[in-house]
């Protein structure tokens, strides 16, 4: 049986699921908080960034797939 090697890309795709969990978690205590929308967008926008890094990394992930034939 061969050893599958562990995927950095994927990796650091699970890396920024969880991020993007937390700064998701932010806004909804933020938004939901009387005062503190100003906060709950700043998360937003930290979340926003996160999304197109994530984009950027599934874009990586495609090819790298398609190099390996699948």
């Amino acid at each position: 049986m061969t050893k599958q090697s562990t995927d950095p890309l994927r990796v650091r795709l699970l890396e920024l699921i969880e991020d993007i969990e937390k700064h998701a978690a932010q806004i909804r205590d933020f938004a939901t908080t009387p005062g503190n929308a100003w906060l709950a967008k700043g998360e937003l926008q930290a979340l926003m960034g996160l999304m197109s890094d994530m984009e950027t990394l599934l874009e990586d992930i495609k090819r790298q797939d398609t190099e390996n034939g699948y």
